[in-house]
């Protein structure tokens, strides 16, 4: 499955005039969030959440609620990123008590907890995918719709999840959300090959591919020649599963990803087995090896299988 890219934090809003006058506070909170929205993006997690943490203290000194449920959707995100679920439900359950479902940061903040509870308990964050359709006003119906069938194909319901991925990938194309269609596109490719409809999963994979080397998104263009590389092997095809590892651990493996890259040649090592070549699955092994030792504590896990929130709510 593979279905988290550019921006990984929600900016805040921007109303009114261009010359309205608004308190300082607001202000320094709003720039805060967009510094630690680019700190994020450049891999320094610890940082971003320092300055999310002072653009929350901002926005609570002036009782500005909808800024501070935008820091908390931001915190449980950045939380979530490296995999510490306390925190990260902590933070989102804050957001969600100062927002009504009529608020604009509400539909965020329900597919933020969905992912969220996704970790522990598929059954709730099936609950909140739901929620966080309901209350679309469409422009971001795809990406909903993509986290739900995401959730579905989660629980085994294949059939439910392909009707829902068809209808987020109609939506997602007639808003011309590219990187979302991407995403719609390497699910239905992953449920067309668990019904061992490998042409249409190969088709519907390499259609992902090219929308994401369109857009430039690393990460997911490794996630869809994994996902290419799976397909092969269950048609048989070693050789071409091969050649699509090595693509994809090059690509996670310039992108700064060794945990990926390694994983990449820890399957490729298990490929050449198959194909009798045993010192070269050894020497695969070994570079592996060396490649998941490189990998620093503090670096996160990107799982290509989040769907990734916008820059706005």
């Amino acid at each position: 499955m593979a279905c988290i890219a550019a921006c990984s934090l929600i900016a805040g809003c921007f109303g009114g005039t261009a010359h309205k006058e608004r308190p300082e506070a607001q202000t320094r909170a709003e720039a805060l969030s967009l510094r630690a929205i680019r700190t994020e993006q450049k891999g320094d997690i610890q940082e971003a959440e320092k300055l999310l943490a002072e653009s929350l203290r901002l926005s609570q000194s002036i009782e500005d609620n909808p800024a501070t449920a935008r820091a908390r959707i931001n915190q449980s995100r950045l939380f979530r990123l490296r995999q510490d679920t306390a925190q990260a439900r902590t933070a989102i359950d804050g957001a969600l008590a100062l927002l009504t479902p009529e608020a604009d940061s509400y539909g965020e903040a329900a597919q933020e907890k969905a992912l969220v509870e996704l970790a522990t308990d598929s059954s709730l964050a099936f609950t909140w995918a739901q929620k966080s359709v309901i209350v679309e006003n469409r422009s971001l119906l795809g990406r909903r719709l993509n986290l739900l069938g995401r959730i579905q194909m989660v629980r085994g319901d294949m059939p439910a999840a392909g009707v829902t991925l068809e209808k987020a990938l109609d939506e997602n194309r007639r808003s011309e959300h590219s990187e979302e269609e991407a995403n719609s596109l390497r699910m239905l490719g992953v449920i067309a090959r668990s019904r061992q409809r490998l042409t249409d999963a190969e088709r519907l994979l390499t259609e992902a591919l090219m929308i994401d080397k369109r857009i430039g998104a690393s990460l997911k263009i490794g996630a869809d020649l994994e996902e290419l590389a799976l397909t092969a092997r269950s048609a048989g095809n070693l050789e071409k599963a091969a050649a699509y590892l090595e693509r994809a651990c090059e690509v996670h493996l310039n992108g700064g990803r060794m945990a990926q890259a390694g994983a990449n040649l820890t399957t490729l090592a298990e490929v050449f087995n198959q194909l009798g070549n045993p010192r070269k699955a050894e020497t695969t092994r070994k570079r592996a090896q060396q490649m998941l030792e490189q990998q620093t504590p503090q670096q996160p896990v990107r799982s290509p299988q989040t769907t990734n929130p916008s820059s706005n709510p």
